[in-house]
C-alpha cells in the first residue's frame, strides 16, 4: 500500500483499446500532420486510473496531462501496528517524440499521517512533493492478430528534486529505478486485457539494485456512450533482508470520455492480504478520481 501512495497510481485506462485498434488500422500514423483538424485520431489512451500502465504511446507532438486525487488507508503489523493515512495529488506529464517513443515525468504531492499507538503519543505527519520521477516508454511490438501491443517503460526517481519533508537528505540521495514490460491486447470490439511485469530498486550498486517489483492483470470493457469499466488484480513485492513479502490488491473503476482528448475517472481498491493470509500482516483501501487531457503541443510551438 505504501508504494501506491508514493510511487504508483499511474495506471492505464484501456477500456476502449479494441475500438482504438480498429480506428488505427485504417490510419497511416506517419502521415498524420499537426494541424488544427486531426481526422481519424484515436481516442485518448491513459495510464490512469488503474495500476497497469498502458502500452500505448502518446501521439507524436502531443502533450498529455493525467492528474488526480487519491486517499489511502493502511494498517500494517510486524512488531507493532502502524496506521497510515495519505492524501495524494498525482500528476503524469507525457509527450510523444515519435510513433514508438514518449518522454514522461511523474510529480506527486502528498500528506501522510503515520501513527504507531504502542510507541508514539502523537502521530507523525509528512507533507511535501515526492521525489520527481522521469522516464520514457518505448514500443517494442505493435499489436497484431496474434501478438499483443508490447512496450517497455523505464523510470528514474531523483531524490534531490523534491519538496517539503521529502527533500534530501531526509529522503536520502539514492536514485531509484523502475522497469516494466507492458502487454495489451484487444480481445473483442469492446473487451481488452492488459498486464504489467516490473522490477525496482536503488541505483547504488548490486546491493538493493532489485529489491522490489510488481505484477498486474486487468480487464477493460467498453460500456458504450463513451463509458468504460475495468477490474484489476495487482501485487507488489519487496525484499526485506532475506525475506520476500508480497501484497495483493484488487481494484476497479469507471471512465467517462467527454471528448476524443478529455477523460474523467473514478476508482477504488482493497488490500487482499487479510483474505489470502500473506506473510506481511497488512490491510487497507484506497479511492480516487482524476482527469486526463491531451493537446497538440508541437502545433502551438511552431
Amino acid at each position: 500500500m505504501k508504494k501506491i501512495s508514493i510511487v504508483m497510481l499511474l495506471a492505464s485506462s484501456f477500456w476502449g483499446m479494441a475500438q482504438e485498434r480498429l480506428e488505427m488500422n485504417d490510419i497511416d500514423t506517419d502521415d498524420i500532420e499537426l494541424t488544427p483538424v486531426f481526422v481519424g485520431m484515436p481516442a485518448i489512451a491513459t495510464d490512469r486510473p488503474d495500476i497497469t500502465e498502458s502500452a500505448q504511446i502518446t501521439p507524436v507532438g502531443w502533450f498529455q496531462y493525467e492528474g488526480g486525487y487519491q486517499y489511502s488507508h493502511m494498517e500494517e503489523s510486524i512488531s507493532v501496528t502502524t496506521f497510515t493515512d495519505a492524501h495524494q495529488i498525482e500528476q503524469v506529464l507525457r509527450f510523444g517524440l515519435n510513433k514508438r517513443f514518449e518522454v514522461r515525468a511523474v510529480i506527486n504531492a502528498n500528506t501522510r499521517r503515520i501513527d504507531e499507538p504502542a510507541i508514539w503519543v502523537n502521530p507523525t505527519r509528512f507533507t511535501g512533493v515526492n521525489p520527481v520521477t522521469i522516464g520514457f516508454k518505448y514500443n517494442l511490438i505493435e499489436e497484431t492478430d496474434v501478438l499483443p501491443q508490447t512496450t517497455w517503460l523505464s523510470h528514474l526517481t531523483l531524490p534531490w528534486i523534491a519538496g517539503g519533508d521529502y527533500r534530501a537528505p531526509v529522503q536520502g540521495n539514492t536514485v531509484f529505478h523502475e522497469q516494466r514490460l507492458m502487454l495489451e491486447k484487444g480481445l473483442t470490439r469492446r473487451l481488452g486485457i492488459a498486464s504489467n511485469i516490473g522490477i525496482s530498486g536503488g541505483m547504488n550498486g548490486m546491493n538493493g539494485f532489485v529489491d522490489g517489483g510488481m505484477f498486474s492483470l486487468a480487464l477493460g470493457y467498453d460500456l458504450g456512450m463513451d463509458f468504460g469499466v475495468y477490474a484489476e488484480y495487482f501485487s507488489n513485492w519487496q525484499l526485506q533482508g532475506r525475506q520476500l513479502f508480497g501484497t495483493p490488491y484488487f481494484d476497479g473503476g469507471f471512465t467517462k470520455r467527454l471528448s476524443n482528448d478529455l477523460q474523467l475517472d473514478i476508482y477504488a481498491g482493497l488490500d487482499l492480504s487479510p483474505y489470502v493470509k500473506t506473510r506481511l500482516n497488512s490491510s487497507g483501501l484506497f479511492i480516487g478520481t482524476g482527469v486526463s487531457y491531451r493537446f497538440p503541443l508541437a502545433q502551438y510551438l511552431r
